[in-house]
């Protein structure tokens, strides 16, 4: 370690800095809910589903559970839309629902407003 300049020292802690931070982004914390998970196409996406609005109103976050380099926009988010779909489902466990509004946050960050019928 003696060998490494003080540059190069100071660089590598940005880096691990940044990838802390890039971390951090990418899994949004949504009050009141937890972590769940589902693997895709052997990508593991996580879930997070907590009430919001009126009586059978929820929002829900799905986010890719790992940093990609490269990734592409369009797998991303119908990785996230079949996992967003899943926990939907079972939400509104044999009442169906609604989706209210849904989109990309960004390319890695799904969401949606759904409200289980009945």
């Amino acid at each position: 370690m003696t060998n490494l300049k003080p540059l190069h020292l100071a660089s590598i802690a940005l880096f691990v800095a940044f990838g802390i931070a890039a971390c951090s982004e990418q899994q949004m914390a949504l009050p009141g809910s937890s972590a769940q998970y589902l693997n895709v196409e052997g990508k593991r996406i996580q879930v997070r589903v907590s009430p919001f609005g009126g009586p059978g109103e929820y929002r829900l976050i799905a986010t890719r559970d790992a940093i990609g380099w490269n990734l592409n926009d369009e797998n991303e988010r119908r990785r996230a839309e079949y996992a967003a779909n899943y926990y939907m489902k079972q939400t509104c466990v044999q009442r169906g629902y609604q989706l209210l509004e849904a989109g990309m946050l960004d390319t890695i960050n799904y969401f949606a407003r759904f409200k289980c019928n009945g």
